[in-house]
């Protein structure tokens, strides 16, 4: 596949994923909103926060390794790492399902939300299944198969957002435990979907050798460090709103949070599809080629965010009376200071992306704990000091200091520029237009 065919291709089926899943989760909010109550609505948010931190930790404990190893390799050796790196996302689960079955009932008092332990629980049972979606959706990129991906993405989330959209349209009552036994059966068809798309080159054999489950686990492990720290500092204000305000306060936050993900769109997008080639690179030892590349990506990153976050500070009061309602209007002044996250996050993900393809997780993961530590370290200070609007200035705080640090130290391994980045950001906008202009032309 040439290089500009595999942007392109890749690229949309991506982009593809992430806007169908931002959008089916966007509506679904705003639906889910209107039929549960501040509080009720306060609990699914911690668990989908809870949730989402578990299963974001155990993606990368295998998905940076197995790509970085599995790409460019024979089918016999591609078995072997396959079979190494099933082997221990198995192990993973099965000690996640533990200790999250022990912590349920702690949780729930930590955070003053009673119908917590039992949805949490109930989340428990699949994650065995899991297991094998994950693995799956790993091979799918490691094959650049980014088709596949967005047709399994899919799967999970149209069937759970029907549910919702069901229930709001038919008036009918949807408790927090049925809506948990819902998602369950969302992730068990995913799973479907997503074996039946590999079904061609998913292999694995008897026995794992020892060299490939240790060449996995090590490089996994800072991974899996990075994911599970840098996702519990996302959740961060929620989990400091709950310990230290209520539930409702955890609704006010996530319904800002919601609008902020549209930003996750084009950062994980470009990143997904970055990180294979940015490893293919530095094994063929193209530093030039990666600072390039680096630039380049931060670039495109920029021109979509930077937009955004105009967006949000000019209709910040707007926005929230559409997505939420006037009681939740709270979150106004919440969702302007995230907002900057839009200029930061590109800075920050792409930083840890290129410390991960060029061998370097540990930094990364360093990088990511201090984020969380100082993180929490300042919002508890600003939420004790101000409220709601303190766990935003606490992490925006944090996430800037953390992607200027990671930043400086990606340029001593390659030959980056900061006003690079910011005139390929420039450059991309005629180009787009160049490109709408040429496809209307075409019409």
């Amino acid at each position: 596949m040439s290089d500009k065919k595999y942007w392109l291709k890749s690229g949309f089926f991506t982009m593809m994923h992430r806007g169908v899943d931002f959008l089916l989760g966007f509506v679904g909010f705003m639906l889910l909103v209107r039929i549960l109550s501040p509080e009720d609505f306060g609990v699914w948010v911690l668990l989908i926060t809870i949730t989402a931190i578990l299963d974001m930790a155990r993606n990368g404990f295998i998905q940076n390794g197995m790509i970085k190893f599995i790409v460019g390799k024979n089918s016999a050796v591609q078995r072997k790492i396959q079979t190494a790196a099933l082997l221990l996302n198995t192990s993973l689960t099965l000690l996640i399902l533990v200790l999250l079955v022990l912590a349920a009932s702690p949780l729930a008092r930590l955070f003053h939300a009673p119908k917590l332990a039992e949805i949490l629980t109930i989340y428990a049972w699949v994650l065995p299944v899991l297991v094998f979606h994950t693995h799956n959706l790993v091979l799918m990129q490691a094959r650049y198969d980014f088709k596949a991906y967005f047709l399994a993405g899919i799967s999970k989330s149209l069937p759970f957002f029907l549910v919702i959209a069901l229930s709001y349209l038919f008036k009918q009552e949807l408790s927090l435990y049925a809506l948990a036994w819902y998602q369950n059966a969302a992730f068990a068809l995913a799973t479907l979907m997503s074996a039946y798309q590999v079904r061609t080159y998913f292999r694995v054999q008897w026995k794992a050798k020892n060299y490939w489950l240790a060449k996995v686990f090590h490089f996994g492990k800072y991974v899996f460090g990075t994911n599970l720290i840098s996702m519990l500092t996302n959740g961060l204000d929620k989990f400091l709103l709950g310990a230290l305000l209520s539930p409702v306060q955890v609704a006010m936050a996530n319904s800002a949070g919601r609008v902020m993900n549209v930003v996750e769109i084009p950062v994980n997008s470009i990143a997904s599809i970055s990180y294979p080639k940015a490893a293919e690179a530095h094994d063929s030892k193209q530093t030039a080629s990666l600072g390039t590349l680096y630039e380049k990506t931060l670039g495109m990153m920029l021109s979509l965010t930077v937009p955004f976050w105009l967006f949000c500070l000019l209709f910040a009061q707007q926005i929230i009376l559409l997505i939420a309602g006037e009681a939740y209007l709270e979150a106004v002044p919440f969702l302007r200071i995230m907002a900057f996250l839009a200029l930061i996050k590109p800075f920050d993900r792409q930083s840890g992306v290129f410390l991960d393809a060029i061998g370097k997780p540990f930094i990364n993961m360093i990088m990511v704990l201090g984020t969380f530590l100082y993180g929490a370290g300042l919002s508890w200070l600003f939420i004790r000091w101000i409220g709601l609007p303190g766990a935003a200035y606490g992490l925006v705080t944090a996430v800037f200091c953390t992607a200027l640090i990671k930043h400086l130290i990606l340029r001593k391994y390659l030959p980056i520029r900061f006003f690079h980045c910011l005139l390929q950001a420039v450059n991309m906008y005629p180009s787009m237009l160049r490109s709408i202009q040429e496809k209307v032309a075409k019409r």
